[in-house]
């Protein structure tokens, strides 16, 4: 089946199940963006793409291009669902280049887009392996002159700093907060703060000293929440 025939099949699973699409919606200010969106809750988006992704066997190469084509259409539906698709596919499936990112972030806007794509489906382990592609990816969006790519630098290193104590990841995101600490943006100045606390569990002794010493110049909701979850394991006070 064509790449084209695979993303008119999802298409419609996803109209199935939702109604009419819309844009310049109440939420487009939250969600960060002005995609047009189709009428469907979070929860049975990502029903339909953990069902279609089981019904249906793909290569490497016919899931790679099945996300870019998803990432590429006009809908932010659409686009969250490549995420979802990468949240459900195996290690096979996830073996591409990392530098694809970078392409595929150009079609992307807003915080709710980045964090579905950008979170959680790249694991520390991969990272770490092959450190030398990841480093350069994740340095080229740091320093972008999109603010997306810029916000995506962070959030791809969160979940891989819940997960391992490497010390080049911490090393790694004092360097990229470093570069981004200045920005008033909340799609930045949020970004810094829950990269800063994905770091509690693991690299709590280098967090500490890195928020100490940079607290004056550091947003200051990512300190009131980094040192609030340092104390109680939680990034506001109850």
């Amino acid at each position: 089946m064509s790449i084209q025939s695979l993303h008119q099949a999802l298409l419609t699973e996803i109209k199935k199940n939702s109604g009419q699409a819309t844009q310049h919606t109440f939420q487009d200010n939250y969600l960060g963006n002005s995609h047009p969106r189709y009428a469907i809750s979070t929860p049975k988006l990502r029903s339909v793409g953990k069902a279609w992704i089981k019904a249906n066997v793909l290569s490497p190469k016919e899931f790679l291009g099945l996300i870019t084509a998803l990432m590429k259409a006009p809908s932010g539906t659409e686009k969250m669902m490549a995420g979802i698709l990468l949240d459900y596919s195996g290690k096979e499936r996830m073996s591409f280049d990392p530098k694809i990112l970078n392409q595929w972030l150009n079609n992307l806007e807003g915080w709710a887009e980045i964090d579905t794509v950008c979170y959680g489906h790249f694991s520390a382990d991969q990272i770490l392996e092959d450190w030398l592609r990841w480093t350069k990816l994740l340095s080229q969006l740091n320093k972008s002159k999109n603010i997306n790519k810029r916000r995506a630098s962070l959030v791809l290193l969160c979940k891989a700093l819940t997960r391992s104590d490497d010390k080049r990841l911490a090393a790694l995101t004092f360097q990229f907060i470093e570069e981004l600490k200045h920005e008033k943006e909340i799609l930045i100045t949020k970004a810094v703060s829950w990269t800063l606390r994905s770091m509690v569990k693991l690299h709590r002794a280098a967090l500490k000293k890195y928020v100490e010493e940079n607290k004056a110049t550091l947003p200051a909701i990512a300190v009131r929440e980094t040192l609030t979850k340092l104390k109680t394991g939680r990034k506001t006070a109850k």
